[in-house]
């Protein structure tokens, strides 16, 4: 069904997730102020010897910045696009996740986060060579390595996005990708049972056609920015799933994701860490 309301332009990917196997640490570090988020992200990477990670930004001060939110395509290709690009001058993102890889062999990252800059709060996607950190900011870098995201054009939806590459046969950790029209509670239930985790914390950013929660009203647009919340974790076989949501009407949802209720639209890019 979702198919009649987003149709990508290329074929169907023949399985629902790819996966690539490693090691997770959760680390500690420092953003430098002053620089670019990108920037700073990339120092980071290069210090700690990560292959890839994510980035949990919440609590940090960011202006100047610049943010696009989603919305729909004109240019008679891609199912979904962006919004013209926004400015704020000063924020502090309540949460936000970045997704850390490369792109044509430069650090990159995709960032979704909920920000509030004085009475308003806000939701979307930061353009990291275009947000400021005006101060030094601590946050936490779940570091993976023996794999890595690589972004590459994608055949189904014709976004060049991040997609795992390598991995080991074992590890504490995996980085993740749904593919479109995936339901992303049973697809990520599915991923941490094949990977043998009995307890395992939950990270990441995507878009959804569509959103049902436990409580709460329900996203019902098919084009939507997703970040994944505090605390997403599988335990004792069962997946809780906390998601904030912006559509292109900066209608903003939240709550648990109940199974069956969310398909991905373009793309969901995961870290799954194993927990004690």
């Amino acid at each position: 069904m979702t198919r009649d309301v987003i149709r990508h332009p290329g074929p169907p990917a023949p399985e629902p997730y790819a996966v690539a196997r490693g090691q997770g640490r959760k680390l500690p570090v420092t953003l430098q102020g002053g620089r670019s988020l990108m920037d700073a992200v990339a120092d980071v990477m290069e210090k700690t010897g990560s292959d890839s990670g994510v980035i949990v930004v919440d609590g940090m001060d960011i202006g100047p910045y610049d943010y696009v939110m989603p919305g729909p395509s004109d240019d008679g290709v891609h199912a979904a696009w962006y919004s013209a690009t926004h400015h704020g001058s000063q924020a502090r993102i309540r949460h936000g996740s970045a997704i850390v890889g490369r792109r044509d062999g430069a650090w990159w990252l995709h960032c979704h986060a909920v920000w509030e800059e004085g009475d308003s709060v806000k939701c979307g996607h930061l353009l990291p060579d275009d947000v400021t950190l005006p101060n030094d900011a601590g946050v936490v870098l779940y570091a993976f390595n023996g794999g890595a995201f690589d972004v590459s054009l994608n055949e189904e939806t014709l976004f060049p996005i991040f997609h795992p590459v390598d991995g080991t046969p074992d590890g504490n950790a995996l980085i993740a990708k749904v593919n479109p029209h995936h339901d992303i509670h049973q697809t990520v239930s599915q991923i941490v049972r094949d990977a043998g985790f009995a307890r395992a914390e939950v990270l990441g950013v995507g878009s959804l056609i569509g959103a049902r929660f436990e409580a709460g009203a329900p996203m019902e647009s098919p084009i939507s920015e997703v970040v994944i919340t505090p605390v997403a974790q599988w335990a004792e076989g069962e997946l809780r799933l906390p998601m904030y949501c912006v559509d292109p009407d900066d209608g903003q949802f939240s709550g648990d994701i109940v199974a069956g209720g969310a398909p991905v639209c373009v793309t969901f890019e995961l870290m799954v860490i194993e927990a004690a």
